[in-house]
């Protein structure tokens, strides 16, 4: 904030970058907020269109989810590009919209097929997380890149901790569809703070210099920024392939439990955590090497998800859940700083864009390994193949990754 006084008034003033990080930040939360809703009972509102067992709805979430990720891993560069050329706020505008007709269309699915479909639509026109980093990326200054990824992430999970706590009441107390019909609104609510409150100044490149998919698939291949990619693969891959689990999961533990209300407790204090962590990974990340933060926090998940594998009560699934997520607000920071920070400011959107299909193939990839490990090792085992990935994922941050220097702006 810049402070100027006038006789005995005094002017305050915010840095541009600065408003535009507030506005997303707050369009951000409830965008997430609005999502989580969903997480805790997708595969419980499956089983209501049709008579599934638990492990057929594990499946059946895994499968929507995959669609899901894998059309938002092919959408991905593609909105990187028109981002680049067109401006990234028309972006983060689309994607929310959008959104928000497609949950409204999810609540009004008569079978699992809709529900299928229409998460493969979503994953095509969605994406706000992605547009909303390229947007908070394109202005920030380079050094302020930590924080303000940092801020972005605390948004994101302050989101993910009070969406899933309240979808999972909401679900239990009045039925699946008014929580899409909640969630749709949400969203359209996000958009509009961003419609309003942020302003873009964007310069469209020269004709002749504007990105391409070959700047893109340099860019992809590079060395900072392919082994960063497989890394964000992974990070997806371990808690997707146990989210459609936990539902069911506490379900066999304990029969007379309400599942969704107590999921969404799991992921709720998770999000709790997460903000926490993403708010310290906000405050250190020009001190700290984003390296280490990243390495730190792979290893702490991959020991986190090992003890639910033996856990002998609905108690300490929870307990343990909640715990990854004060490792997890460091990985997302580390991780979308490191990508901001890998391509120059007129790249911005591509190096986003290819991040969401690294993410979004993980989005694909987790939810399916996981519904087919579910029935043929069990619920259990599916935990510790989760926290196996996660720690050879922090070895191999370790000795591949690039570390990124920061340099203080004088501004």
């Amino acid at each position: 904030l810049l402070f100027s006084t006038e006789g005995t008034r005094f002017r305050m003033t915010m840095e541009p970058w600065r408003k535009n990080l507030y506005a997303i930040f707050i369009a951000q939360f409830f965008v997430m907020t609005g999502f989580n809703f969903v997480n805790p009972f997708l595969p419980l509102f499956i089983q209501q269109l049709g008579s599934y067992t638990n492990e057929e709805a594990a499946f059946w979430s895994g499968m929507a989810t995959a669609g899901f990720g894998i059309t938002l891993f092919l959408s991905g560069p593609l909105w990187g590009i028109v981002a680049d050329r067109w401006g990234r706020k028309i972006m983060l505008l689309r994607a929310q919209f959008l959104s928000s007709l497609i949950l409204l269309g999810l609540g009004l699915s008569p079978n699992i097929y809709w529900v299928v479909g229409l998460r493969a639509t979503q994953g095509m026109f969605s994406g706000t997380m992605t547009a909303a980093q390229a947007m908070v990326a394109g202005d920030t200054p380079r050094d302020k890149m930590p924080f303000a990824m940092g801020l972005l992430m605390v948004s994101v999970f302050s989101g993910t901790s009070l969406g899933p706590l309240l979808g999972g009441v909401l679900a239990d107390t009045f039925g699946y569809q008014a929580t899409f019909y909640i969630t749709g609104a949400l969203l359209f609510l996000g958009g509009l703070v961003i419609l309003f409150f942020t302003k873009e100044e964007f310069v469209r490149p020269p004709a002749g210099e504007s990105v391409s998919m070959g700047s893109l698939l340099r860019l992809a291949t590079s060395k900072q920024m392919l082994p960063l990619l497989l890394t964000l693969l992974v990070l997806q891959v371990g808690p997707q392939m146990i989210n459609p689990v936990i539902p069911v999961f506490i379900r066999e533990m304990d029969p007379g439990t309400r599942a969704a209300t107590m999921s969404g407790v799991a992921f709720g204090l998770m999000g709790v955590a997460a903000a926490i962590s993403s708010l310290a990974a906000a405050r250190i990340g020009g001190r700290i090497s984003l390296k280490t933060i990243l390495v730190v926090s792979c290893l702490g998940t991959g020991l986190l998800y090992l003890p639910p594998v033996w856990a002998g009560g609905v108690a300490q699934v929870i307990f343990f859940i909640a715990l990854t997520g004060f490792f997890k607000g460091g990985l997302m920071a580390s991780s979308s700083a490191l990508v901001g920070l890998s391509a120059s400011g007129d790249q911005q959107g591509i190096a986003y864009g290819v991040a969401q299909s690294a993410n979004a193939l993980g989005i694909g990839l987790g939810p399916l390994l996981g519904g087919i490990l579910a029935p043929l090792i069990g619920l259990r085992a599916v935990f510790g193949v989760a926290g196996g990935l996660f720690m050879m994922i922090g070895v191999f941050v370790y000795r591949l990754l690039t570390d990124v220097k920061l340099e203080r702006s004088l501004s």
